[in-house]
């Protein structure tokens, strides 16, 4: 080949490089799905998620992989179930020869930057496939005014090449610490100005024995503040409710300087943008606080996409999303070729296409095997079921009881029956050593 031509192939993959679009997935952690006031929660403010939604598409009903913030950011990373990653706690490792988003895009030739929490154990870089602009381990607001000063920097250097940056935030992770810090009763002189607590405060009778274990033992730092908790009065809820809000505003902040530096830097239109959360929050719902529950508000997450690849705007209110969809989402609005994953792609929901009906599953273990539990979303349903205790099933009408207050699975029904079944497929289909009681 003569240097014209090199040259002239040179130029060719320079320009075809630079017409796919960058990737910007921004991740909070512990944050409920409508704790956005573009979901119409009137109790807190947040301008600059709210912005991505305007001009993007919100997926109303999407679901964490397993409601612990490792389990579920190996699912985002990979594509796969906690129960193929091998990751079904907190700091364990992602099972070795399963490729990551940041191998699988730095492979493709893009440059792969991450800023903030981690979470797995291993180092952004080798298996992470990423290169560490700003990260560490601290709780706190400090941490993410530094994650979103570095991708701020990092953006306004005007990358040449195709980037995938995540933006990884603490907050409103920082609540699992109010929570140890407000044990008892106490007085809330402004308590008018907080927001009312929960309607679904009650807690299911026929609630399954393993949950009902978390509540009481105390045997790790969740169940501990879900201990704290349950002794509270609706105003001690109140006032968590409205510091956990303060926190959620805290982070929309520094996400609003990431997004302001995108758009300085003219690479708003060409980037795709996603935002999500790695997991809820109880909210105070059966009188949960923390994460690690199957209640709505845990396992339910904010999803939202916009930017490049994004024709459709408005609120998806039928698909059923998993954050195992968010690799291969990107994936394909990327044009990388993507690895083996259970999740699949959402990319023709962007378009405005629509997909076919499949469950959502999300996986939980309380301490160890002895205590695990699987939820599936079908439709208007969800169905959870643990492999031993009493009560290990439980059955929600979503549409009628969206508060999650009547337990279907008190009886013997066709449509239990019915759920059963679709859980017994997916662990078939998906290779899981799950064993159901029911």
């Amino acid at each position: 080949m003569t240097r014209r031509a090199f040259v002239g192939t040179a130029a060719a993959s320079a320009s075809a490089q630079t017409a796919r679009p960058n990737v910007l997935l921004i991740m909070t952690d512990q944050q409920a799905w409508n704790t956005l006031s573009t979901a119409s929660n009137p109790w807190l403010t947040t301008p600059a998620m709210d912005a991505i939604a305007r001009e993007g598409l919100r997926v109303e009903n999407a679901y964490c992989t397993y409601p612990v913030c490792s389990p579920s950011r190996s699912s985002v990373f990979t594509g796969r179930m906690p129960h193929e990653t091998g990751v079904r706690g907190n700091n364990a490792a992602i099972a070795a020869g399963i490729p990551t988003m940041g191998e699988i895009f730095r492979e493709s030739g893009y440059e792969t930057v991450y800023a903030g929490k981690w979470h797995l154990p291993k180092g952004f870089d080798g298996m992470t496939g990423f290169t560490k602009i700003a990260g560490g381990s601290a709780l706190g607001r400090d941490m993410d005014a530094g994650v979103s000063r570095a991708c701020a920097d990092w953006l306004a250097k005007s990358p040449v090449r195709p980037f995938l940056m995540v933006a990884s935030f603490m907050n409103p992770h920082d609540v699992c610490d109010w929570i140890r810090q407000h044990p008892g009763h106490r007085t809330h002189p402004e308590v008018a100005k907080y927001p009312p607590a929960p309607a679904n405060m009650g807690v299911d009778p026929r609630e399954p024995e393993a949950v009902r274990h978390h509540r009481e033992a105390g045997y790790d730092l969740m169940s501990q503040a879900v201990g704290i908790a349950r002794e509270w009065r609706a105003d001690d809820w109140r006032h968590y409710l409205h510091d956990y809000y303060r926190m959620v505003e805290d982070v929309d902040r520094e996400i609003g300087k990431v997004l302001g530096a995108l758009r300085g830097a003219g690479l708003w239109e060409r980037t795709q943008i996603v935002f999500m959360s790695d997991h809820g929050e109880g909210l105070g719902a059966h009188r949960w606080a923390q994460k690690a529950s199957f209640y709505e508000e845990s396992v339910r997450v904010p999803l939202i996409f916009a930017g490049a690849g994004v024709a459709r705007r408005g609120v998806e209110r039928e698909a059923l999303a998993s954050l195992a969809d968010v690799l291969p989402t990107l994936c394909q609005v990327a044009g990388v070729s993507a690895p083996k994953t259970t999740g699949r792609s959402l990319a023709p929901l962007l378009r405005g296409q629509t997909l076919s009906e499949r469950p959502v599953v999300s996986e939980l273990r309380y301490g160890g095997p002895e205590r695990e539990g699987r939820m599936l979303r079908a439709g208007r349903y969800k169905y959870i079921a643990f492999n031993g205790g009493a009560n290990a099933e439980q059955l929600f009408d979503l549409e009628t009881d969206p508060g999650e207050t009547a337990n279907l699975a008190s009886r013997e029904t066709a449509l239990l029956a019915e759920h059963r079944a679709l859980l017994k497929r997916w662990i078939a289909e998906t290779r899981d050593d799950f064993a159901a009681t029911g």
